[in-house]
């Protein structure tokens, strides 16, 4: 062996992010940055916040332009609206990441953009 690879290994050994001094605590690690996960928050018209990750997003109904049901494996969301079409687009592509409700006095103000009024969340099983 090389004496240069020798002191290579000891350089990649030293910067080695997987291995763990003996006086490091495991239960106080923290991640430096956030992480990539998606999440919706889900802000009720009385102020509660909710959030669920996308991951557990199975199914995503549109029965009108006003009403939408998001089935997550253990809960049911149901969003009341106007023009809901776009936000099931953007549903589909994990884009929304807070839906709060809106006054209905205020959908004039909104020209081609949806407008939440109610949300319901239910929890499944």
């Amino acid at each position: 062996m090389s004496q240069d690879f020798r002191n290579r290994y000891g350089l990649m050994r030293e910067n080695d992010p997987t291995r763990q001094e003996e006086n490091e605590s495991v239960a106080t690690e923290r991640y430096s940055t956030q992480s990539h996960v998606r999440n919706i928050v889900f802000v009720l018209r009385d102020g509660p916040r909710y959030f669920l990750n996308y991951s557990y997003l199975v199914c995503t109904e549109q029965q009108d332009n006003e009403t939408l049901l998001l089935h997550f494996t253990t809960h049911l969301v149901q969003l009341t609206g106007k023009r809901l079409d776009v936000l099931f687009l953007d549903l589909a592509d994990h884009l929304p990441r807070i839906i709060g409700c809106t006054e209905p006095r205020y959908d004039l103000l909104t020209d081609d953009l949806p407008v939440v009024h109610e949300i319901i969340i239910t929890a499944t099983g």
